[in-house]
């Protein structure tokens, strides 16, 4: 679960400013004011919440590029005070129009890394694997290992 907050970074010139955060990290900023507020990525944590942020900024921006086009917003891609890069995914009228982008945010970071997940399993089972046959591969415990990457408990 995630909460959208009021936040006091420093050097953020808005009327409104709000961080959307989960487990104590910042994942996107919202700036402006009623009727008009922008939803964008964060590069930094929070001055005084003491909240970090999120550190694949990479994996962050392209699931922002990713929600912004399935909104048919304009994106832009910016750079802070920092040259650091982040995304402009889409605007909105109110606060609660945010919590839509926010959910749609990290269900695709979600999404993503079980992805990565998967492919680190199966180049592992490319790795153990000993002939062409394309059979599960043993790990432990009752563990084997499948050519798609699923690991699958058979028991002891």
């Amino acid at each position: 679960m995630f909460d959208i907050k009021r936040s006091k970074k420093a050097y953020i010139e808005s009327a409104e400013h709000f961080v959307v955060v989960r487990d104590g990290v910042v994942y996107l900023r919202i700036v402006g004011e009623e009727g008009n507020y922008k939803i964008m990525t964060a590069t930094a944590g929070e001055d005084y919440h003491g909240s970090n942020f999120f550190k694949n900024q990479t994996a962050l921006n392209e699931a922002a590029l990713k929600i912004s086009a399935s909104l048919n917003a304009n994106f832009r891609v910016k750079s802070d005070y920092h040259n650091r890069d982040y995304v402009e995914i889409s605007s909105c009228e109110y606060i609660s129009d945010a919590y839509r982008v926010a959910e749609m945010l990290f269900v695709e970071l979600e999404e993503k890394a079980e992805s990565r997940a998967n492919d680190e399993l199966q180049s592992l089972y490319s790795e153990l694997v000993i002939d062409e046959s394309g059979s599960d591969v043993y790990l432990s415990d009752g563990m084997w290992l499948s050519s798609d990457g699923k690991l699958k408990d058979r028991g002891r």
